[in-house]
């Protein structure tokens, strides 16, 4: 007579380190498990094998740079056979702020992603119905609707398209000063994409100067996406100030 084992009540550790413990035993090649973290996902129909060595992936484990999650929910990080434009999109924010300070330095230690979007199922709700059509790359922005905004989040970020997106970049230079903003020998002076704006006494004034050719571009760009762009980045745009 054959024996049959009951494996129910079992507990492992995967190899990401999360406790797992088998709540339905059928078979060798068909039992459930419970994860023993916040979440207690329950994964059906796995491999005892795989129990045993630990080989059961867990939805919320957090294998993204110690932070970012799968989750469970409707959205594939495959789109076609390709990797889906939202999973790269939430990948590389969670990266920027959390790799590390060598390969990030102007977002490591300094920006945060919301807790919601260490979820890749809910960040990718939030893109897909915030998405649009437009003919370039669409970027995720923290900074046009609130400036020096520090965390990516539902209320804090816009897809933006790429052009525009390139104007709110601002790479540190080695002089010390305001990029557009040049040191002359009785002042400042001040340009905008290569185009002389004018010379200054104070470097606020040079500031000055270049924020509002600043400003005016922007308008100019946000006139030119008008029937693209949505109207709450329209008009955020209009709305910015360069703040020095």
């Amino acid at each position: 007579m054959t024996i049959k084992i009951n494996h129910v009540g079992e507990i492992n550790t995967n190899t990401h380190g999360t406790k797992m413990k088998i709540v339905r035993y059928g078979s060798n090649e068909d039992v459930d498990i419970e994860f023993l973290d916040e979440f207690h996902y329950i994964k059906e129909h796995q491999a005892y094998s795989n129990f045993k060595s630990g080989g059961v992936k867990n939805p919320y484990d957090k294998d993204l740079y110690n932070v970012g999650y799968f989750g469970v929910g409707n959205y594939s990080s495959r789109d076609n056979g390709k990797r889906a434009f939202a999973y790269k999109t939430w990948t590389g924010m969670i990266e920027r702020c959390y790799l590390n300070k060598k390969a990030f330095p102007a977002y490591y230690g300094k920006c945060e992603v919301c807790p919601e979007w260490h979820n890749y199922q809910n960040f990718a709700k939030w893109f897909e119905e915030n998405k649009y059509e437009v003919n370039e790359r669409l970027h995720i922005d923290k900074d046009i609707l609130f400036p020096n905004s520090n965390i990516y989040s539902e209320e804090t970020c816009l897809l933006v398209p790429q052009k525009i997106n390139m104007m709110f970049m601002n790479k540190p230079n080695k002089r010390g000063l305001p990029n557009g903003i040049f040191k002359i020998q009785n002042g400042y002076r001040a340009e905008y994409q290569g185009n002389k704006i004018g010379k200054y006494n104070t470097l606020n004034e040079a500031y000055d100067a270049y924020s509002i050719a600043k400003e005016n571009n922007i308008k100019k760009l946000a006139d030119e996406y008008k029937n693209i762009i949505p109207k709450k980045l329209y008009d955020a745009l209009y709305a910015y100030k360069v703040d020095i």
